[in-house]
């Protein structure tokens, strides 16, 4: 970004019904010394206060104008056209270098237009969205996605100023002024060749134990959860030229959503950002025959008669018939056969995670064996597949996977990542 004289924030909100409380943040936020960008996503009226970007200027950049998208009377419309264009104008204004982080207010609706707008921008910039949905039983996934945005719950309506949102207002000001600051203390540069590690707690000796060894060598590791959400943003951070390699050891996205668990992956493409980019990928089954559930006490007898575990009280990890882990493997033979870049399958016979091995409750060779042979069988003959005698989470397994991917690595050439 060009520099500027005073670091700005990009404040994003319905001014038609939230502009008293817009206009009270962006004076909270100029006591700090901050510059403000004002961007008004509202539908019903224009904003009674000035501001920079006005609702006309997002609506056409939506598609549609402002006066067509409210003369058709469907307001899902009018909000997917606004938000369409608050995610168009934010991204490119970012471009620009005209701003540094990003603050929204809203209830419901306008929580779903800033949060789109602050999911088109990358890891890494400041943003805050002080919302009245964000508590209770709601999903936050579709608002956060597979970004770092800070939800922060404005406990009372956002209707009037008043002793209580004056005092959330103030702190949120308070958290976006304290982001923007330090960006000038940390850049987000890695300090080694900066590598993606998938792992899961079933699979975190194992894990832990690799990062360790290629942390050794020089590797900068960036670890991802595999709980529906973590894999994804993995594969978003691969595309937008992120790492340089990428160590695959738990797959448990896909298994997990083959059959419709709490954890499984939040789009189809899981596995597939490496192989697109060319990059080197070493793989593992990590933690893919078992499904995440609820509570124990909640599930049928469908799921209640297969080999379980309860993992916490919220919790149960259930194994995958073998029928689908044929299915399963299938699958992940057809996304590594995409790959154009090098690929290498490693394959612990003695268990995938930490509750599938001999004597403990997940353990079944055969569930297992369905998937592998499934694998092998759909997969392109060009690619290397070892079969160990270990379990995952052995030195013995984790050890040569490591030196196999530092190999990979010494024999890339370096792959330029693409602008952002």
């Amino acid at each position: 970004m060009r520099a500027r004289k005073r670091k700005t924030i990009l404040l994003i909100a319905t001014f038609d019904t939230k502009g008293e409380e817009a206009l009270f943040l962006k004076k909270r936020l100029e006591a700090r010394g901050l510059a403000v960008l004002t961007m008004d996503a509202g539908i019903l009226a224009p904003s009674s206060v000035p501001v920079d970007i006005d609702q006309r200027n997002v609506a056409s950049r939506g598609g549609i104008s402002l006066d067509q998208i409210v003369a058709q009377g469907d307001k899902g419309k009018c909000i997917l056209n606004m938000i369409r264009g608050a995610e168009s104008l934010c991204r490119q204004l970012y471009d620009q270098g005209r701003f540094d982080g990003v603050i929204g207010i809203g209830g419901a609706q306008g929580t779903d237009i800033g949060c789109a707008a602050m999911r088109s921008l990358p890891v890494g910039v400041p943003r805050i969205m002080v919302s009245t949905v964000a508590s209770g039983r709601a999903m936050f996934g579709p608002y956060v996605g597979t970004k770092d945005i800070t939800l922060m719950h404005s406990v009372a309506d956002l209707q009037g100023l008043n002793f209580l949102t004056k005092r959330v207002l103030e702190n949120a000001a308070g958290a976006i002024a304290g982001m923007v600051e330090g960006l000038t203390k940390m850049e987000m540069k890695p300090e080694g060749v900066p590598v993606a590690l998938s792992m899961l707690g079933t699979t975190t000796p194992g894990a832990l134990r690799c990062k360790k060894i290629l942390e050794d060598r020089g590797f900068e590791v960036v670890t991802f959860h595999q709980n529906g959400t973590g894999g994804i943003a993995m594969e978003d951070m691969i595309r937008d030229g992120s790492f340089q390699g990428v160590l695959d050891l738990n797959l448990h996205e896909i298994g997990d959503r083959f059959v419709g668990g709490l954890h499984g992956a939040i789009r189809g493409d899981r596995m597939e950002a490496a192989g697109e980019a060319g990059i080197p990928q070493v793989v593992a089954p990590g933690s893919i025959n078992y499904v995440v559930m609820g509570p124990l006490d909640s599930l049928s007898e469908k799921w209640r008669s297969r080999k379980l575990i309860v993992h916490n009280p919220q919790l149960t990890l259930i194994r995958l018939t073998p029928e689908e882990l044929t299915e399963v493997g299938k699958s992940v033979a057809e996304k590594l056969n995409r790959a154009r870049g090098p690929v290498r399958l490693f394959i612990p016979l003695r268990g995938f995670s930490y509750p599938d091995r001999e004597g403990l409750p997940h353990w079944e060779p055969e569930g297992n064996q369905a998937f592998i042979e499934s694998l092998k069988s759909h997969l392109h003959p060009g690619i290397p597949v070892t079969e160990m005698e270990a379990h995952i989470n052995d030195p013995e397994f984790i050890d040569p996977v490591a030196e196999a991917f530092l190999e990979m690595m010494k024999q890339k050439k370096k792959v330029k990542p693409p602008k952002r």
